[in-house]
């Protein structure tokens, strides 16, 4: 022994620079605040190397046992004495200068992303996209992987933000957020495949159930509460299995050729020491005598470490851990609890038997042992969690996860053992008279219950669905838009399984969704998810959410609304509709000027309500409805007297809006235009004429305004050059004023053609319908704008036949208004035909006739 260990002051020395070394690691890690890439990340510890040994040491936790991440919790470490305090000032400055200058970027945005579940919800989208929910079981094991996938994703930044606190908060919380729905997800789909899939008979009919094992293989295929809560229990492990898996391998509990090595060190050199004096696995308790202390600590680790192995149903893994640790007897131990089952009694070749025949003694044994004052909590737990006895292993239950474990591992075991009835257990194993119902009602009342992913599950657990909608319903209000995802999903997947579920909660769900999708820019998932609601319901929220969007994602929504089949129409026309219930009162308040004004510029609030107009243009089969809400908004600018914003509104129209209102019409109808769209194609040519005569008008005046100026030529006391340079400015200004007076004439006589084409329109004249119309609203509309325009529009022409010397036609045109033809008189008042006739006399006097005997008819247009 001596030359495998040394001298015994050589191993004394050895084992106290052991313990030394082990405390300064302990303190190190302590004060240093370094989060481990997921490399370094081994399960529920964080990994450091000793390179005084070589040995893996582990330390404290990194990861919660309901998956976020344990950051900066030191806790489980020896906390040192004093930490310097420099240290403490540099790391709150490192961290202030990392929060502010990450926030502006990629890393700042790639957290924004994981904050919102961006991947999460184009990866839901895409899979209910191609599946429907057709294969319902397949979209949910496909909704579990993807958070599995995300919160791989967000750990992988926790190298590149550990100085951040900020951003390592927000890839906590996401992390355990994600987790949480993936259990939840995991859980559904556990619960429906045994509902939806046909078991196989685990038994012949037959069968004579001659072993353990047969038994309570016909239980399971009998009596589905016992199958519930035995695979409720497989996911409670396979979630924890999730996390055991990064546990290492590989970790220094004991050297390999002995357990329990310094204690054996100890007494191999006779070290003077209140140890036991034995190295069989009872001396502990029978001797009542401590092991060496640092055996204490690596036996704690390694009693821990097959814990948390049986909690992830791994006990074959554990009992080889014991195996590699040197604890045969261990391994041996874990092996009791396997039921009986010799398959020789009916066959003639030997086959090896399975199982404990003396199954009912072990498990009395190992309650017995739960109850002794001598072992630890760990090991309890160990050796409670395979006899049933709950109240050892609660202890070691830190998570609402785990305490559901454990109550549900000992209802299973009391349904084994009532099964088998077997008697060699002690009453105070069936006192504890579990029942789910029991189990569901006091796990409602522990820690964690109220948190919305554990509520929900308990409540699927217990079938609770009425529960879980109640759930969902008071969750939709106040959710992020990662849990609304996950609330509209697991609605959408009751729904199939429920039926019944197609209720309002569940629209309330999809609704909020939408919304929230909208706030973050995912306008084809915003289209699509529209399509799971009833027709009425999706079009009064798209209304909603695509009121305020801009042009191009108006254009991009119609291709999506076209590709999902959604009635894109109605929804364009309520959403302009709205923006007319809402700008419209603008539209009506007058202008304080009479004639056309000359500001180019449209007020916002008209702005917006030509804007909306886009809406009715997307789609050709809208042009008829777009032609008549632009004609009722130029009417209504055109009688507040705001022309600028009328011809806005007429320049938002394509020009072959007339062709495309015909083509359309004859794709369907064999028949002429109905009374509506024609009426709307006449109003549309009246009112282009009106805004035409209106528009040379203002050219007319602002050309005339122009004259071009006299130059002065007073050419008295001039020199020579200066006559000549005179002269030659006189004529440019006769050239200027020969051009200006040519346009002149050019735009008089365009602006007296114009503006009689308004007075004289074809066909019945201007805003007169050749079909009937049924719109009395409509009807007044037209009335009272003859009223207006056609009395305004002859004074603007009659003024400028008079400013051009025209003075002839002034006296012709009396001749229109008073013709039955048109029957113009009718839309003036009593001053304004005294205005007109006024007019007319002082062109009279002027031509000096008598307009009363003017007998000669020229023509004027």
């Amino acid at each position: 022994m001596s030359d495998e260990f040394g001298t015994p002051m050589e191993e004394e020395n050895r084992g106290l620079r052991y313990v030394d070394r082990l405390q300064e690691i302990r303190r190190a890690i302590c004060t240093l605040d370094v989060s481990l890439t997921p490399s370094q990340m081994v399960g529920n510890k964080s990994v450091a190397l000793s390179p005084m040994f070589g040995s893996v040491y582990q330390g404290t936790n990194n990861y919660n046992s309901n998956g976020s991440i344990n950051l900066l919790d030191h806790k489980s470490i020896l906390t040192p004495s004093k930490t310097p305090s420099i240290i403490d000032s540099n790391k709150e400055n490192v961290t202030g200068y990392y929060d502010s200058y990450l926030e502006n970027t990629e890393i700042a945005d790639k957290a924004d992303q994981i904050k919102t579940n961006e991947a999460l919800i184009k990866s839901y989208h895409n899979a209910y996209k191609e599946n429907g929910l057709d294969d319902v079981m397949g979209v949910m094991r496909q909704f579990a992987d993807f958070c599995l996938e995300l919160r791989t994703s967000a750990l992988s930044m926790v190298p590149s933000v550990k100085h951040s606190k900020k951003l390592l908060h927000q890839i906590n919380l996401t992390s355990k957020d994600l987790i949480d729905e993936r259990y939840t997800w995991k859980l559904l789909w556990a619960i429906y495949s045994n509902k939806l899939t046909e078991q196989p008979s685990l038994l012949d009919e037959d069968m004579t159930c001659d072993s353990h094992m047969k038994i309570i293989d016909k239980l399971y295929a009998t009596n589905e509460d016992v199958l519930h809560v035995h695979t409720v229990l497989d996911w409670l492990q396979s979630n924890s299995a999730e996390h055991v898996q990064d546990l290492p391998n590989k970790v220094g509990y004991f050297s390999g050729k002995v357990s329990w090595e310094n204690t054996f060190h100890c007494l191999t050199n006779k070290q003077n020491k209140k140890l036991i004096n034995s190295m069989d696995p009872d001396a502990v308790s029978r001797e009542n005598m401590p092991l060496h202390e640092v055996d204490l600590e690596d036996q704690s680790r390694l009693v821990n470490h097959v814990f948390q192995l049986i909690r992830a149903g791994k006990i074959d893994e554990a009992q080889k851990l014991c195996i590699t640790a040197g604890q045969f007897w261990r391994a041996a131990a874990l092996d009791g609890w396997r039921l009986y089952n010799d398959p020789n009694y009916y066959h003639s070749q030997r086959e090896s038997v399975e199982g404990n025949s003396s199954r009912g003694l072990w498990k009395m044994c190992c309650w017995q042992y739960c109850n002794s004052p001598t072992i630890t909590n760990e090991e309890k737990a160990v050796y409670g969690s395979l006899c049933g006895n709950l109240n050892a292993i609660l202890p070691q239950c830190n998570t609402f996860h785990d305490k559901l474990w454990a109550h549900l591992k000992v209802l299973l075991d009391q349904k084994v053992e009532e099964e088998l009835a077997d008697k060699s257990l002690p009453q105070s194993y069936w006192k504890q008279s579990l029942s789910l119902d029991s189990i569901i009602n006091l796990m409602g009342k522990a820690k964690g219950s109220d948190e919305l992913f554990n509520r929900i599950q308990l409540q699927l657990i217990n079938h609770d669905i009425p529960g879980v909608i109640q759930t969902v319903a008071e969750s939709i209000e106040n959710s992020t838009i990662s849990k609304s995802r996950f609330l509209c999903h697991l609605m959408l997947t009751l729904e199939v399984l429920h039926p019944s579920c197609a209720n309002d909660t569940l629209y309330d769900a999809i609704i909020k969704y939408i919304k929230l999708l909208k706030e973050h820019g995912f306008m084809e998932e915003v289209m699509y998810y529209s399509t799971q609601l009833p027709t009425a319901k999706q079009i009064q929220i798209l209304t909603e959410v695509l009121y305020d969007i801009d042009e191009e994602c108006r254009r991009s929504c119609v291709d999506l609304a076209t590709e999902f089949n959604i009635p894109i129409e109605e929804v364009a026309k309520n959403i302009y509709d709205k923006i007319l219930e809402v700008y419209s009162s603008s539209a009506t308040i007058p202008s304080t000027s009479v004639e056309p004004s000359s500001v180019t510029i449209v007020p916002g609030d008209d702005q917006t309500l030509i804007s909306g107009l886009s809406w009715l243009l997307l789609l050709p089969t809208q042009r008829g409805t777009a032609l008549i809400e632009s004609n009722m908004l130029m009417r209504r600018f055109i009688t507040a007297r705001k022309h600028r914003s009328a011809v806005a509104v007429f320049s938002q129209l394509p020009g072959d809006s007339i062709d495309v209102i015909n083509k359309e019409w004859y794709k369907l109808h064999d028949v002429p235009l109905g009374n509506d769209d024609a009426n709307a194609i006449r109003e549309y040519l009246c009112l282009q004429a009106y805004l035409d005569s209106h528009q040379a008008y203002n050219d007319w005046c602002s050309h005339s305004a122009k004259r071009p100026l006299q130059p002065q030529c007073d050419v008295e006391g001039l020199t020579f050059s200066e006559r000549v340079a005179a002269d030659e400015r006189q004529k440019a200004y006769e050239q200027s004023l020969h051009r200006w007076e040519q346009n002149l004439v050019t735009l008089t006589q365009l602006t007296r053609d114009k503006m009689l084409n308004v007075l004289l329109f074809i066909d019945g004249g201007w805003l007169v319908d050749e079909a009937e119309c049924l719109d009395p609203r409509r009807i007044e509309q037209l009335k009272a704008l003859r009223s207006q325009c056609i009395p305004a529009t002859t004074f603007l022409l009659v003024n400028v036949l008079m400013e051009s010397g025209q003075y002839k036609s002034v006296i012709e045109l009396s001749e229109y208004l008073a013709g039955e033809q048109y029957q113009l008189y009718l839309q003036f008042n009593k001053k304004e035909l005294r205005m007109f006739l006024d007019k007319v006399y002082e062109c009279s006097i002027l031509l000096e006739c008598d307009p009363l005997s003017y007998k000669e008819t020229s023509e004027v247009v």
